[in-house]
Parts: C-alpha cells; sequence; structure tokens
C-alpha cells in the first residue's frame, strides 16, 4: 500500500506499509529516504485535526 504524504526530511510524498492492508498501530516510513513519520494511527489523528483547523478558518473568514 502506498500513501501519499510530504516526508518531513526528504519531501517525497510516497510512504510505504510493511503489509497490504495497514493497521493504525503500523509505522508510516517514507519510500525514498527511510524516514519514520510515527504510526498510521497518528498521522491520521493529525491530518484530521489539520483539516478541521482550516475549516475552523474559512468559516471565520465567511463571517467576516
Amino acid at each position: 500500500m502506498q500513501i501519499e504524504i510530504p516526508c518531513p526530511k526528504c519531501r517525497n510524498t510516497r510512504m510505504k506499509f510493511e503489509r497490504p492492508e495497514p493497521l493504525d498501530t503500523d509505522i508510516l516510513t517514507c519510500f525514498t529516504c527511510g524516514h519514520e513519520l510515527g504510526t498510521l494511527g497518528s498521522v491520521k489523528a493529525k491530518m484530521i485535526a489539520a483539516f478541521e483547523r482550516m475549516k475552523k478558518q474559512a468559516q471565520q473568514q465567511r463571517k467576516h
């Protein structure tokens, strides 16, 4: 399975997992440089939090 998230170390967006159906406890690793970004679950949580912040900012801008 491949997921595209920018690696903070090399900026490549390809990630890899050891199994085809990753679990939230599996480590997310950069396909190019091997940098570990954390578990799939922690990365998902960060992405959801960032999306919520973006939605909130967009709503606040519409009010002004």
